[in-house]
C-alpha cells in the first residue's frame, strides 16, 4: 500500500476548517480554530509534516484542493 506526505503550512491557516470537514481522520480544529494534523510525523520550519496511506487518497486530494489558501501539500512516497 502506498504511503502520502502531508505538508501543511499551519502558521498561514485561516481556520475555515474544510480540510478537518473532508478528511475528519487527518485534521481537526484546535482550540484557537486553526487546523491541526493528527499525526505530525516532524515539524521543519512553518511546515507540520505527516504521512497516511493511499486508503485516504480521495479526503486528501479534497482537503487539497478545497483549502482557500493553498496551505496543503500531498505527495505520494515512494
Amino acid at each position: 500500500m502506498r504511503k502520502f506526505e502531508i505538508r501543511h503550512k499551519r502558521p498561514e491557516c485561516i481556520g475555515c476548517g474544510v480540510c478537518a470537514e473532508v478528511a475528519p481522520h487527518i485534521w481537526s480544529m484546535d482550540e484557537e480554530g486553526l487546523a491541526k494534523l493528527h499525526d505530525v510525523s516532524r515539524v521543519w520550519g512553518e511546515f507540520d509534516y505527516g504521512e497516511v496511506y493511499e486508503a485516504c487518497d480521495t479526503e486528501l486530494a479534497e482537503a487539497q484542493n478545497s483549502c482557500p489558501v493553498n496551505i496543503i501539500n500531498i505527495t505520494p512516497i515512494k
